[in-house]
């Protein structure tokens, strides 16, 4: 069958096929970037995180009282907690920490290497005040100098050493040894391997790690737990009770895992791509349905049309493809308008979330899904018109 005569065949319904057509573009719209945003979703769920999601544990914590959150009673407040959280059964170890990691933004600085400001200024890098055993239990490993041992104090005149994650001490560094190093933060005392700070850090893996006692919490902090494998579950149970016992004028805001805290950080993308799949699925049966209740009412219509080109030795084969053919060109002409609609649903959807841009063979999928479906729906009702018999057929005539 000749296009010119498939595009008149779509002309003389033209009520019915616009609304077909818009049906299908709106429907690879959502397919195409629910598509996008769930392999995004999936990608940043498994990117490298450096850190033991399962075995570690996150207790927000922020005291009731003002004598509470400021130094000494601050200092004196931690460790009697932590203390009490080493005592638990299957509790590695236990640390503290102004801010939580696998965040969406936090306490965060500019860091540069004073020989070299202008090249190495690096703004919007996590900046961590902790207890020693920090590193201990993120279970990070050493790769350049010796960790600290003890907090120092933290004033105007002397800073604390600093640890730096390797990608921000390569950055800071290229092709040298950052240990010794001074930068406006105080000098580098080691560097370990990468782990997730920030999302809306210049960089995800870069952080800058100082050993102090903490002075003020206005905002709150961190405790930090690493269990032995199998114990998060029977650790987690006990945290609220060891922690109210040791001080009850205190607000625990949450305790997660760090798997849960990674699944908290891609929240919004995650519900969204959830949503544009349930609209999907739903606008892919409704466009089914509306191409099958179509094409079979265009059968039932053409009855004598398709028994007259029968009697005139048109094959059941030749009618099958003819109404698949129409399906087909109804089905290309939705995929090119739905591709526009998809940019402009994917520009809006990006002022809202971080979304990149469609690729250029995602439409070739999403199209090639869309095709499946209407082919599928009308397949039946197609078979009908080949069984389209043309001595019937042509009675009326």
């Amino acid at each position: 069958m000749s296009l010119p005569l498939l595009f008149k065949v779509l002309l003389t319904r033209k009520v019915v096929t616009i609304l077909l057509l818009l049906q299908l573009a709106i429907t690879l719209a959502l397919l195409l970037n629910s598509v996008l945003l769930a392999q995004q979703t999936h990608q940043q769920l498994n990117q490298p995180t450096g850190l033991d999601l399962e075995e570690t544990l996150l207790v927000q914590i922020k005291p009731t009282t003002p004598q509470l959150r400021a130094y000494p009673l601050l200092e004196d407040l931690l460790e009697r907690q932590l203390n009490a959280l080493r005592n638990i059964p299957g509790v590695v170890a236990a640390a503290y920490s102004n801010q939580g990691m696998l965040l969406q933004g936090g306490n965060n600085g500019n860091v540069y290497n004073v020989d070299d400001e202008e090249r190495s200024n690096t703004s919007s890098v996590p900046i961590y005040f902790v207890s020693a055993d920090y590193f201990k239990v993120l279970g990070v490993d050493v790769l350049q100098g010796r960790l600290p041992q003890q907090s120092s104090l933290f004033t105007k005149e002397s800073f604390p050493s600093v640890v730096l994650t390797q990608s921000l001490a390569e950055h800071l560094f290229p092709e040298q040894s950052a240990v010794g190093r001074q930068l406006n933060r105080g000098s580098v005392s080691a560097v370990i391997s990468d782990f997730y700070g920030q999302r809306n850090g210049e960089n995800v893996m870069y952080n800058s790690i100082q050993v102090t006692r903490p002075f003020s919490v206005d905002w709150g902090y961190t405790l930090l737990l690493r269990t032995s494998p199998g114990q998060t579950s029977a650790v987690r149970q006990q945290l609220t009770t060891v922690l109210q016992q040791v001080e009850p004028n205190i607000e625990i805001f949450h305790i997660r895992s760090l798997a849960e805290q990674q699944q908290q950080l891609y929240r919004n993308e995650y519900g969204l791509a959830t949503l544009l799949t349930i609209l999907s699925a739903l606008m892919l049966v409704v466009t089914m349905i509306s191409s099958y209740s179509s094409t079979h009412f265009q059968v039932l219509k053409r009855q004598q049309e398709i028994g007259i080109k029968r009697a005139l030795g048109a094959s059941k084969r030749l009618i099958f493809i003819e109404l698949l053919s129409e399906g087909w060109l109804c089905t290309l002409i939705g995929t090119l308008l739905g591709i526009g609609c998809a940019l402009l649903l994917n520009h809006g959807l990006s002022q809202v979330i971080s979304l990149p841009s469609l690729n250029w063979w995602l439409p070739l999928l999403t199209g090639a899904i869309l095709l499946f479906s209407v082919t599928l729906a009308i397949w039946y009702p197609a078979t009908i018109a080949t069984r389209v018999s043309p001595a019937t057929a042509t009675k009326a005539l």
